[in-house]
């Protein structure tokens, strides 16, 4: 029985135990990209009860001197635990009382480290007899909350992940088919590069969201290729794990999360209670200021929509510019793939709309294209003045756009 399928390599749960049952050491902060290895460190860590970090193989040395770290230093365990069975593996696991250290993506400039208590990270996680049969493609960076979510989910329910994580629309569509996939979760950005399709899944049955803003038409366009799957968009974060759940892309604010949640000049703020350990956090009356912005839809109801980061609103000449609108407006075009919109400093208007635009392929637009489409679709003033075609939207670490 497989718990994971790579392009290069296969990790079977009896592997897994019997590298749990020969080995007496561990990495406490242990940097990705070698799957196989962190994958058998982590869970070693996790049986034998101890504390562990997981970073990015591209943090640079500062983020990692920044933060107090000692990377890939071995730590002997003596008398490590001996698992006998998969389920007394699963079961040692599920009652572990490991913290786990995580870093945010950096996509503000600046990384930090948050300490959750394992218990934490998997109050959330279903486990059923329902879910034995799950495939997971893993699409998710597997040292960032999103991707710890969707390991504990698989590995819990003793299912199969099937590693899709930065790899091409062929492979991911191939590793649909091949291994009958059910559940897909990633960002935006991954389903906008995986979109249009030639063909429908019915194998999958539960897509989520998340990571970065979504709009109502990729929501629909997920809907169309993936007719049998339930669709949720979820807001959350390395500090807090996932806060908001939706079938589209408007949120509400639960009862659990009164008293918790407050909006300042239109800024979401996150009480400390529901954040995980940390002492990097700037708090103004215990509440942390997370930088995004949202409007109102219905206050009675507490309906609400994420609007844009409010470090990427551009000044045009005065006029605040949310560069998500353009490119929702963008992303909707036939031709395109996918579309960074971002501001260029200009000594008269302060900024200027600049964009990148991937196109589909055998595909063929010009800038006067562009801008004869967004031609009473928004404002004058938000239709890019700058505009390149690009080969490939560089991403993140995390598989997001990378602000510009």
């Amino acid at each position: 029985m497989f718990f994971l399928i790579d392009q290069h390599f296969s990790l079977s749960y009896e592997e897994i135990l019997e590298n749990i049952n020969t080995s007496d050491s561990y990495t406490d902060c242990y940097i990705y990209p070698d799957l196989k290895s962190f994958f058998l460190n982590w869970i070693f860590a996790l049986v034998n009860e101890k504390n562990i970090a997981l970073m990015d193989s591209d943090l640079s040395e500062k983020e990692i001197s920044d933060n107090n770290l000692t990377v890939n230093q071995f730590v002997k365990i003596e008398n490590p635990k001996k698992v006998d069975y998969i389920e007394e593996l699963i079961n040692s696991i599920r009652h572990s009382n490991s913290e786990i250290t995580l870093f945010t993506s950096g996509t503000t400039g600046f990384t930090r480290k948050f300490t959750h208590p394992l218990k934490n990270l998997i109050r959330k996680i279903n486990v059923s007899d329902e879910r034995k049969n799950d495939v997971w493609g893993f699409a998710f960076n597997p040292t960032h909350v999103a991707g710890v979510q969707v390991f504990f989910q698989a590995i819990l329910n003793q299912n199969l992940l099937v590693n899709v994580f930065m790899e091409s629309k062929d492979f991911v569509i191939n590793a649909i088919n091949e291994y009958k996939i059910t559940n897909l979760s990633s960002t935006p950005t991954f389903y906008r590069l995986l979109l249009p399709l030639n063909q429908a899944f019915d194998s999958v049955k539960k897509i989520t969201i998340g990571g970065e803003k979504s709009d109502n038409y990729l929501i629909s366009q997920v809907e169309k290729y993936f007719p049998n799957a339930r669709i949720n968009n979820v807001y959350g974060s390395t500090e807090t794990g996932p806060l908001f759940s939706s079938q589209n892309d408007e949120f509400v604010v639960l009862d659990k999360h009164i008293g918790l949640i407050k909006v300042v000049e239109d800024e979401l703020y996150i009480h400390k209670n529901l954040f995980g350990k940390t002492s990097q956090l700037n708090l103004i009356d215990d509440f942390y200021a997370t930088g995004d912005l949202i409007e109102w839809l219905d206050d009675e109801q507490r309906r609400f929509r994420f609007t844009s980061r409010k470090n990427e609103l551009i000044n045009v000449g005065g006029y605040k510019v949310n560069p998500y609108e353009v490119e929702d407006e963008l992303t909707q075009h036939p031709k395109i793939r996918n579309v960074r919109v971002f501001g260029k400093p200009n000594a008269v208007l302060g900024n200027v709309i600049c964009c990148e635009i991937e196109l589909l392929p055998n595909s063929e637009l010009k800038e006067e294209d562009i801008r004869f489409y967004l031609n009473g679709k928004i404002q004058n003033f938000k239709i890019p003045r700058k505009i390149s075609f690009v080969e490939k939207i560089e991403l993140t670490r995390t598989g997001k756009k990378k602000i510009v």
